[in-house]
C-alpha cells in the first residue's frame, strides 16, 4: 500500500510539475507542451485531490478564449479537447461547473465550433464547390463515385494551416464531440445517485446549456455543419465514436431553455441543412457522396429524424390541428428552397410518417387536411422554381404520397399534372403514375380531368421492342385507370375508350392490346358489372364499327376470360361468341387478334351446353385447323388455337377431328424448338397438367400410354434450364396432388410405367440427371398407386443397376444411391417378388455404398465415414422389408432358395473391405429370422460373434475401423446379454476412449458406443452422466491406420438428442430415485466449462422425466438440505436469468423448469413459484435480455408458459403472493409492448403474427387469473387443505364457491396490471393487432375490479392523459366488453 502511495504521490508531482510548465516558453512551442501533459496524463490519472486537473483545464480554456491567432491554434489543436475530456472525467461535478463557468467554456465551444464548421478548402476542391451544398441531382466526376475509401488518419499538427483545411477540422470536430459525450454523459444521473454535491454539480452544467433556442443554434448549426461534410469527406478514418455526434447534437437541444418558439427556431436554423443532410442519408440506394460507415449512417438518420420530428413536425401539426396555423411549415419549406428536390421530399416524408399523439383531440379528416396543407405549401414554393429543382421534388412527393396511399385532394393533383405534366413534348410518366395510383378520378371526373386523360392517352401508343420502360409505364397508367372506373362502377365507360383508343391505330404491340390491360379488366368485370350492364356493354361493341379489323375481339377475350358466376356465363358467354363470330377471320390477321379470337372460342366451348359446343366447334374447326398449320407452333395465337382444340376435345369426346388436331399438335411440340417462341414448352405442358387435366386422360386413352410429351415435361435435362430438377419436382408434385390424375388408374399407371423405363444406369451427367428425376418421381407416387406388377419391373431395374453400379461407380455419386436406397426400401415394403430375386441383390446394394464411398476425396475423415453410416441405415431398412416377406410360416420353393442363398452368402468369406455392409446383413436376418419359428434355425445356424468379436476387442477404431466398430456394436443386439459381458469386457477400455474421442470431436456416434458400454459394464462408467462433449478437436498423435487430424463435422456436430436420451435411458434405467437425484445434483451443481450446455440440458431434462418425484420436499427452502426437485428447479431459475446470451438454451432451460412445475408439481413449494414469478420478471425487465427477447419471438413464449403453468397449476399459492406475480406481468406487458411498437425511427422486428401471437399469449394470463377454471382453485385447494380444514369446511360449507372467492381477491389487485397498460400507451404506439388482443384481458380485469374501490383509486393515481385513455377503453368495455368467461 505505502509503495503505491508513494507512486500516486510521485506521479501527482509530475503532473502539476508539467501543467505549470506550460506557461514556460514561446507560442509555438504550445502543441509540444499539451503532448508532454498528454503523455503524462496518459500514465497517471492523478491523486486524491484535483487541484491540478483544474488547473490545467483553466489553463485550456484560458488560451482558447480570444479572437488572437494563437487562441484559434489552441481551440483547434485535437489534443487541446482530448485533454479536456480526460480532465472532464476525472474532476468532481461540483468543481468542474465551476471551473467551465468562470473561464466561459460555452463561448469557448461555440466560437470552436463555428471555426471548423467552415473548413478552407483547397484549391482544386475549391473549384468544384462546397459539398455542403452539393444537389442530389448534381454531376460528378464517374472515377471519384466509384470507390471513396477514407485515408488513414494521420497526427494533428499544431499549424493553423493545416488545421484550417477539411482533415484538421474533422479531427478537430473528434476530439471535441468526444468530449462533449463524456462531459454530458457524467451529468446523466439520477436523482438519488451518488452524492448530493454531485447531483448539484451535475445540474449545474446542464445549466451552463440552458439558453434560448436562438442561442443554442450558435453550437446546433455548426455541429450539423461538420456532420454534413464529415459524411462525405475522406479525410477522416471511421469510427464507432462517430455514431454518437448526432445523439450528442439531440442532447444539446435537450438542455436548452425551452419556449414556445422552439419549433420556429428549428424551422428557421435547423430545416434547410437537417432536411438536406436526412437526405442524404436515407436515399436509396446509397447516396454514391457518403463515406461514412453503414452503422453510423443508420444512427445518424434515426436520431436527425426523431429530432427533426420531435421538434418541428409535431409541433407544427399541433398548431396546425388547434389554429389552422401554418407559420412553422411556411417556414420549413422557405428555408429548404435551396435544395428543394432532396428538402421537400424529406419534409413531406416527415409528415406523412410523424407517429399519433394520444393527447390530440384530432379526426381523421383533420390529419387529412394537415397532410393537405402541408402537400398545398410544398407547390406553393416550388413556383416560379427552376424547373431541375421543382419536377424531381414534385415526383418524389408523389410518389411518396402514393406508396401511402395518401388522401390528396383531386383538384391539387390535376394542377399538379397540369403543371409538370408534361417535359416538352415528352410525358412525364412517373408523375402520371403517382398521381394514377393516388387517385384515378383526377382524370375521370371533370372536364379538365378529361383534358389531362387525353393528353396522357396520346402517348400510349408505344412499342416494347423499341420504348421498353414507356410501355410498361403506359400499360401500368392503363391499368390504374380500369381499377378507377372498377371502383366508381363505371368499367363500361373504359371500355368504350378502350374501343376508340385500340380502333385509332393497327393493333401491333401497343400498350392496349398487351396481356395485362386485358387481366385487369377481366379480374375487375364481374366485380363492378351486374348482369344487365354487362349484357348492355356487350350490345354496344356489337353496334359499334371499327376501322381496324378485329380489334374488338381483345375486349371480347378479356370479358370472356372474366366469367365465372354462373348467372353472367348464362347472360353473356355465347353472346360474347356471337359477336366474335362477326368478325371474319382472316388468315394473316394479328397475333394479338388470333388470340383472342380463340380465347373466346374456348371459353364459349368449355362453359357451354354440349349443343352449343358442337355448333360453336362446327363454325371455327376449319378456321382452327388453318391457325394450328400456318402458325409458329410456340406463338401464342398457336398456343390459344390448341387451348381451344383441347377444349372441344375435352367437351365432345367423340369428336374426332378435335381429337386428331389436338393429338397431332401434342406430337408437334417435341419436334419444334421453342428457345425463340413466345410461348415456352413448358407453357403447354403446365396448362395440360393442371389447368386440363382430364386431357391427360384423353391423351393416354388414345395412345394407349401415358403421353411421351409430358414424360419428356417431368424429365430433367441438363441442356433444357426450363427442365431443371427443381422445377420438374415442383411439377410432379403438382400432377401427383391432382385427383383427376390421380385417381385415374389408366393415366397413373402410364405415367408410373414410363417413369420405370427412364431408369437407366448412369453413364454422364445428363443421364444421371434422368434417372434421378424418375426416381424421384416414383418416390413421390402414392404406394397405393403402384402395382405389384409395376413394383417388381421397378425393382429388376434397380437391382440390374447396382450389379452394374458396383463394377464401374463412375457416374454415381452418394447422393444418388440413397434415393435408388429409398425407392427400393419403398417397393419392398409390400409383397414384391422381381424376377431372379436373390439374398445376393443386397449384398450388391451393400457394396455399392462401400464402392461409392471409396471414391469419395474424404474417404478416410471421420466426418464421411459417419455419412456412410447413414446409407447403411437405409440399407438396414431394405433388407428388413425383404427379408421378412421370405421368412413366412409356410415357406414355398422361392422361399427356400432364397433363404438357402441367403445362408451361403452370409457363411461366406468376406473380405474386410466388405465387412460393412456384411454386418449390416447379418444382423438383419438374424433378427427377422428369429421372429418365426420356422427359420429360427437357420438364424441359429450362423455365428455372429465369430465376425463381431475380432472388430470390437481388436483395440483399433480409427480411420476406416470406425465404420465396423459401430455396426460391430449394433449387432451385439441380437446376442445374449451374458454373452456379450463375458467376450467382450477386455474392450470396455478401448470403448471408452473411442468414446470420450468422438464426443470431445462433436460426433453423436460417441453416444452410441457409450450407450453399449452403459448397458452391459454400467459399473465401468462411474458417474455415467458426467460427459464433456465440446472439448476443441487437437492433432491425435496415434499411429494407427487412418488417422488424420479431425476438424468437428457439420453433419455429426449437429447434436444428435435420440442417441443422447437413449443412453439417459440406459443409464438410469434400473437405478433407484437417490441415484437419479445424485446424479441431478453433479449435472447442476458443477459448472465446468468444458461440458456442452445443450447435452447437459437435454440429460437434465431426460433425467428429470425418469424422477418419479413422489418424495415430498425436504422443506420450503430448498436453499439447505438434502437435494431434491425443488432443489434443482431453484438452480434452473438462476441459470435461465443468466442464460440470455443464448436463446437456444434460454429455451431449453425454460421447458426444463415448465416440465417441474407442471409434471413435478407435487415437488414444489412456495418458494418455487416465488422464484419463477421473479425471474420471469427480472428476464423481461433486464435490458440486457432486450435482444434476446426482440429476434428470438420463441424466448418471451417460454416466459407466458412459465406464468401459464404457475397460475394453471399453483393458483392457490398465489394468495397473498400477488404482489410477486403483478410484477411479472407488468414486465411481459411492458416488453411485449416496447417489442411490437414501431416509430419512423426504430422499426419492430417482429412480424404482424408473431405480435399478435404474443399478445394473444399474454391476454390469455390475464384472462386465467380473472376468470380461473374450477379445476385450478379446487384441485389445489385439496392437494393443499389439511384435515382440520377439510373437517371445518365439512361443517360449514361456504356460501362462495372457491372460484368467486378467487376472482374476488384478484380484483384486489389486478388494476394495476391495468393502470400500467395505460401508462405504456402514452409512453409507445400500441400496434392495432396487439391492441385488439390485449383488450380482451384488460376487459376481464375491469369486469372483476370493484368500482368503489380500486377503480377509483386507479383514477385518482392517473394524469389527466391517462385519464383520457382509460375513459375511452372503459366505455368500449361497456359497449363490447362485459366478460362472458373463458
Amino acid at each position: 500500500m505505502g509503495v503505491k502511495n508513494s507512486e500516486a504521490r510521485t506521479g501527482e508531482v509530475a503532473l502539476i510539475k508539467t501543467i505549470r510548465a506550460l506557461d514556460d516558453g514561446s507560442a509555438d512551442t504550445i502543441g509540444q507542451r499539451l503532448e508532454t501533459v498528454w503523455n503524462t496524463l496518459s500514465k497517471h490519472r492523478g491523486g486524491s485531490f484535483h487541484a491540478a486537473e483544474e488547473m490545467l483545464l483553466r489553463w485550456l480554456l484560458k488560451n482558447m478564449s480570444g479572437s488572437a491567432a494563437i487562441n484559434d491554434q489552441v481551440r483547434r489543436f485535437p489534443l487541446s479537447w482530448n485533454i479536456m475530456g480526460a480532465v472532464f472525467a476525472w474532476i468532481p461535478l461540483f468543481s468542474l461547473a465551476k471551473s467551465l463557468a468562470d473561464r466561459r467554456f460555452i463561448a469557448v465551444l461555440q466560437q470552436t465550433l463555428k471555426d471548423i464548421s467552415t473548413p478552407q478548402r483547397q484549391a482544386a476542391q475549391g473549384k468544384k464547390g462546397d459539398s455542403d451544398v452539393e444537389m442530389k441531382d448534381a454531376t460528378s466526376d464517374e472515377t471519384t463515385q466509384k470507390s471513396r475509401k477514407r485515408k488513414r488518419t494521420t497526427a494533428a499538427k499544431f499549424d493553423l494551416t493545416s488545421q484550417q483545411q477539411v482533415a484538421g477540422c474533422l479531427q478537430t470536430a473528434e476530439a471535441v464531440f468526444e468530449a462533449l459525450r463524456i462531459l454530458l454523459s457524467r451529468c446523466d444521473i439520477k436523482s438519488t445517485d451518488g452524492l448530493p454535491s454531485n447531483r448539484m454539480g451535475a445540474e449545474h452544467i446542464k445549466s451552463l446549456f440552458s439558453s434560448s433556442a436562438s442561442d443554442v443554434m450558435q453550437m446546433l448549426v455548426p455541429v450539423l455543419s461538420i456532420c454534413n461534410f464529415a459524411a462525405e469527406s475522406d479525410e477522416l478514418e471511421s469510427s464507432k465514436e462517430q455514431s454518437t455526434w448526432m445523439s450528442t447534437f439531440y442532447t444539446l437541444w435537450d438542455l436548452h431553455l425551452q419556449g414556445p418558439e422552439d419549433a420556429s427556431a428549428v424551422a428557421v436554423s435547423l430545416s434547410g441543412l437537417g432536411g438536406h443532410l436526412l437526405s442524404k442519408l436515407t436515399a436509396t440506394p446509397r447516396h454514391p457522396s457518403l463515406t461514412i460507415d453503414t452503422t453510423v449512417q443508420e444512427r445518424w438518420a434515426r436520431d436527425l429524424r426523431r429530432f427533426l420530428t420531435r421538434n418541428m413536425i409535431l409541433p407544427a401539426r399541433a398548431a396546425f390541428l388547434n389554429n389552422r396555423a401554418q407559420d412553422i411549415i411556411q417556414v420549413a419549406t422557405q428555408m429548404s428552397s435551396d435544395f428543394a428536390s432532396t428538402n421537400y421530399p424529406v419534409l413531406f416524408d416527415l409528415v406523412t410518417r410523424a407517429p399519433r399523439v394520444l393527447s390530440e383531440k384530432a379526426t381523421k379528416k383533420d390529419y387529412e387536411e394537415w397532410i393537405q396543407a402541408v402537400f398545398d405549401g410544398i407547390l406553393a414554393a416550388l413556383k416560379g422554381a427552376d424547373a431541375s429543382k421543382s419536377q424531381p421534388a414534385v415526383e418524389a412527393v408523389l410518389e411518396t404520397a402514393a406508396d401511402q396511399q395518401l388522401p390528396l385532394s383531386a383538384e391539387s393533383l390535376r394542377s399538379v399534372c397540369k403543371a409538370y405534366g408534361l417535359q416538352g413534348d415528352k410525358l412525364n410518366w412517373k408523375l402520371h403514375l403517382s398521381i394514377a395510383k393516388l387517385n384515378p378520378d383526377v382524370f375521370l371526373v371533370t372536364q379538365e380531368g378529361q383534358v389531362l386523360l387525353d393528353q396522357a392517352l396520346a402517348h400510349t401508343f408505344c412499342t416494347r421492342e423499341k420504348e421498353a420502360e414507356k410501355f410498361d409505364k403506359a400499360t401500368e397508367f392503363l391499368i390504374h385507370l380500369v381499377n378507377g372506373h372498377a371502383r366508381a362502377r363505371d368499367l363500361q365507360g373504359f371500355i368504350k375508350t378502350w374501343l376508340t383508343y385500340l380502333d385509332k391505330n393497327e393493333p401491333s404491340g401497343f400498350p392496349w392490346t398487351s396481356s395485362q390491360l386485358a387481366n385487369a379488366v377481366a379480374k375487375t368485370a364481374e366485380q363492378s358489372l351486374t348482369v344487365g350492364q354487362l349484357v348492355d356493354i356487350l350490345n354496344w361493341v356489337d353496334e359499334q364499327k371499327t376501322k381496324q379489323k378485329g380489334v374488338k375481339m381483345v375486349i371480347l377475350a378479356a370479358i370472356a376470360n372474366g366469367l365465372s358466376l354462373e348467372a353472367n356465363i348464362d347472360a353473356a358467354n355465347m353472346r360474347t361468341f356471337e359477336i366474335a363470330s362477326k368478325e371474319k377471320f382472316e388468315k394473316k390477321e394479328k397475333s394479338v387478334i388470333s388470340t383472342a379470337r380463340w380465347t373466346v372460342a374456348e371459353k364459349a366451348i368449355s362453359r357451354a351446353t354440349v349443343a352449343d359446343a358442337k355448333s360453336v366447334w362446327g363454325s371455327v374447326h376449319s378456321d382452327l385447323k388453318s391457325t394450328l398449320k400456318r402458325s409458329e407452333t410456340y406463338s401464342p395465337e398457336a398456343f390459344a388455337a390448341f387451348k381451344c382444340c383441347a377444349a372441344a376435345w375435352v367437351k365432345l369426346a367423340d369428336d374426332e377431328d378435335a381429337a386428331s388436331l389436338t393429338c397431332s399438335f401434342v406430337d408437334k411440340l417435341d419436334k419444334k424448338d421453342d428457345t425463340k417462341g413466345a410461348v415456352s414448352k413448358s407453357s403447354y405442358t403446365t396448362w395440360i397438367l393442371e389447368g386440363c387435366p382430364h386431357l391427360v386422360s384423353l391423351l393416354t386413352k388414345r395412345q394407349s400410354a401415358f403421353p411421351p410429351t409430358l414424360i419428356n415435361a417431368l424429365t430433367p435435362s441438363e441442356k433444357d434450364e426450363s427442365r431443371n430438377l427443381d422445377g420438374v419436382q415442383a411439377l410432379a408434385q403438382q400432377i401427383l396432388e391432382n385427383q383427376n390424375i390421380v385417381g385415374n388408374e389408366k393415366v397413373i399407371g402410364g405415367l408410373v410405367d414410363k417413369t420405370i423405363s427412364l431408369i437407366e444406369t448412369p453413364k454422364d451427367s445428363e443421364s444421371l440427371i434422368v434417372a434421378r428425376g424418375a426416381i424421384q418421381l416414383l418416390l413421390e407416387v402414392p404406394m397405393e398407386a403402384l402395382t405389384r406388377q409395376q413394383r417388381e419391373s421397378a425393382m429388376k431395374r434397380l437391382v440390374s443397376q447396382a450389379k452394374k453400379v458396383v463394377d464401374k461407380p463412375k457416374h454415381v455419386d452418394a447422393q444418388y444411391w440413397s434415393l435408388v436406397l429409398s425407392l427400393m426400401t419403398k417397393l419392398m415394403s409390400r409383397p414384391t417378388f422381381y424376377e431372379d430375386m436373390k439374398f445376393d441383390d443386397l449384398e450388391t446394394a451393400g457394396r455399392c455404398i462401400r464402392k461409392i464411398y471409396k471414391k469419395s476425396e474424404d474417404k478416410g475423415s471421420t466426418e464421411t465415414i459417419l455419412q456412410e453410416r447413414e446409407y447403411y441405415r437405409l440399407l438396414e431398412a431394405l433388407a428388413t422389408s425383404t427379408i421378412r416377406q421370405m421368412c413366412v410360416a409356410n415357406p414355398e420353393e422361392r422361399e427356400k432358395a432364397y433363404i438357402a442363398n441367403a445362408l451361403t452368402v452370409l457363411k461366406s468369406e468376406c473380405e474386410e473391405a466388405y465387412i460393412a455392409p456384411r454386418l449390416v446383413l447379418l444382423r438383419v436376418f438374424i433378427s427377422v429370422a428369429k421372429e418365426n419359428e420356422k427359420t429360427k434355425s437357420e438364424a441359429d445356424s450362423l455365428d455372429l460373434l465369430s465376425t463381431v468379436k475380432p472388430i470390437v476387442t481388436s483395440k483399433k477404431w480409427r480411420g476406416k475401423r470406425l465404420l465396423p466398430l459401430l455396426l460391430a456394436l449394433e449387432a451385439t443386439d441380437v446376442l445374449e446379454p451374458k454373452i456379450v459381458k463375458k467376450k467382450f469386457s477386455s474392450a470396455v477400455n478401448t470403448l471408452l476412449k473411442a468414446s470420450n474421442w468422438l464426443l470431445e470431436h462433436g460426433y453423436q456416434a460417441g453416444w452410441e458406443i457409450r450407450t453399449f458400454i452403459a448397458k452391459h459394464f454400467r459399473e465401468e462408467l462411474g458417474a455415467p452422466l458426467k460427459i464433456a462433449t465440446d472439448a476443441q478437436p487437437a492433432v491425435d498423435d496415434s499411429e494407427e491406420e487412418g488417422n488424420d487430424t479431425e476438424k468437428p463435422g457439420s453433419v455429426a456436430a449437429a447434436f444428435e438428442k435420440l442417441s443422447v436420451l437413449e443412453y439417459v435411458d440406459v443409464v438410469v434405467n434400473s437405478v433407484d430415485e437417490d441415484t437419479k437425484l445424485g446424479y441431478l445434483k453433479e449435472l447442476l451443481l458443477e459448472d465446468s466449462e468444458t461440458s456442452d450446455a445443450s447435452s447437459r440440458l437435454l440429460i437434465v431434462q431426460r433425467l428429470i422425466q425418469h424422477i418419479s418425484g413422489t418424495r415430498p420436499p425436504v422443506r420450503d427452502d430448498p436453499s439447505q438440505g438434502q437435494f431434491d426437485l425443488a432443489h434443482a428447479h431453484t438452480l434452473l431459475c438462476s441459470r435461465l436469468s443468466h442464460a440470455t446470451a443464448s436463446p437456444a438454451q434460454f429455451i431449453q432451460i425454460a421447458k426444463i423448469v415448465h416440465l417441474l412445475l407442471d409434471k413435478k408439481a407435487n415437488c414444489m413449494t412456495q418458494w418455487n413459484v416465488d422464484s419463477t414469478l421473479s425471474a420471469v420478471s427480472a428476464i423481461a425487465s433486464d435490458a440486457s435480455s432486450t435482444i434476446m427477447l426482440t429476434t428470438t419471438p420463441k424466448t418471451y413464449e417460454s416466459l407466458c408458459h412459465l406464468v401459464e403453468i404457475v397460475i394453471k397449476r399453483h393458483r392457490k399459492r398465489l394468495d397473498g403472493h400477488f404482489h410477486i406475480l403483478i410484477p411479472a406481468l407488468q414486465s411481459l406487458l411492458r416488453r411485449l409492448i416496447s417489442s411490437t411498437s414501431s416509430t419512423s425511427t426504430a422499426p419492430s422486428l417482429l412480424s404482424e403474427s408473431t405480435k399478435e401471437h404474443h399478445a394473444k399469449l399474454l391476454s390469455r394470463l390475464l384472462t386465467l387469473i380473472t376468470e380461473p377454471t374450477v379445476a385450478s382453485v379446487s384441485s389445489s385447494s385439496r392437494s393443499n387443505a389439511t384435515k382440520d380444514q377439510e373437517h371445518h369446511n365439512h361443517q360449514h360449507q361456504p356460501l362462495d364457491s372457491e372460484k368467486d372467492k378467487a376472482k374476488r381477491y384478484a380484483g384486489q389487485h389486478m388494476y394495476l396490471v391495468l393502470m400500467a397498460y395505460v401508462k405504456l400507451q402514452l409512453e409507445f404506439v400500441v400496434p392495432l393487432v396487439v391492441r385488439e388482443q390485449l383488450e380482451t384481458g384488460m376487459f376481464s380485469i375491469v369486469d372483476i375490479t370493484p368500482a368503489e374501490g380500486e377503480l377509483r383509486i386507479m383514477n385518482d393515481g392517473m394524469d389527466p392523459s391517462g385519464r383520457v385513455i382509460f375513459r375511452e377503453m372503459y366505455k368500449r368495455w361497456e359497449r363490447f366488453g362485459k366478460w362472458s368467461g373463458v
